[in-house]
């Protein structure tokens, strides 16, 4: 049985931290321009909903939580249509742009760097290692 925290390198882990710190960042920033500036309505309630989705995805990712890559997917597509909503009401929001980029950039890296894998199964040898002690103690 091999140790839940050791499966990850510390490339690995870099990447999934400091990635995640600077897209909950990034995120936040969005959504405190969205709360100054756009006007209460049905279409913005949805784009804060976004946000708070991307930072719980993006801190998931930051704990190396297996899911997270999953919900980071569902994140950019979220991004993409809040990019999309603000273009179609005649805004721009560079930060918002910059916010859909980045979470591309970070999907695309997540996977090249074989991340998703490596969370199964640390999360894998977590379970193995609770059932092991689970009624010893």
């Amino acid at each position: 049985m091999s140790d839940p925290n050791s499966i990850l390198t510390n490339r690995q882990k870099n990447v999934c931290e400091y990635s995640a710190t600077f897209g909950v960042l990034l995120t936040l920033t969005c959504l405190i321009q969205h709360l100054i500036i756009a006007i209460p309505g049905p279409v913005t309630n949805f784009m804060i909903f976004g946000y708070i989705f991307a930072i719980t995805s993006f801190l998931l990712l930051g704990f190396q939580i297996h899911f997270s890559v999953f919900l980071l997917i569902i994140s950019a597509a979220i991004s993409l249509m809040i990019e999309f909503l603000w273009m179609a009401n005649f805004a721009f929001s560079l930060v918002v742009l910059l916010l859909f980029l980045y979470h591309g950039v970070i999907v695309v890296v997540v996977f090249v760097a074989g991340i998703p894998k490596k969370l199964r199964m640390k999360s894998a040898a977590a379970k193995a290692e609770r059932d092991l002690w689970a009624g010893k103690i």
